[in-house]
């Protein structure tokens, strides 16, 4: 199964997937960064539906990494962006 063969949800088995690889990757200095290196073959709109998957996730703390915005450089195009980490909630 390929990246470009599904869509991403949390209620998918790829978005279940995703948040098992992110639990497993903890901590996340930079999130974009990291889902870039992860699915390198990943269209912009599906790093973004990805990033939509993580934001929902509960167990996770998301929280600015860098004052400054960084480029990421996806497929054909460039995205600008402030830069994420991401640790496990201590609830």
């Amino acid at each position: 199964m390929s990246i470009n063969d599904i869509t991403v949800d949390n209620m998918t088995v790829m978005g279940l997937h995703l948040i098992q690889e992110v639990k497993n990757a903890l901590p996340i200095a930079d999130v974009m960064q990291w889902l870039t290196e992860q699915y390198p073959q990943a269209e912009l709109k599906q790093i973004l539906a990805m990033l939509n998957v993580i934001y929902q996730e509960s167990d996770f703390q998301i929280q600015p990494a860098s004052d400054e915005r960084q480029d990421y450089v996806i497929g054909d195009k460039t995205l600008t962006a402030y830069p994420q980490s991401i640790s496990l909630n201590q609830a």
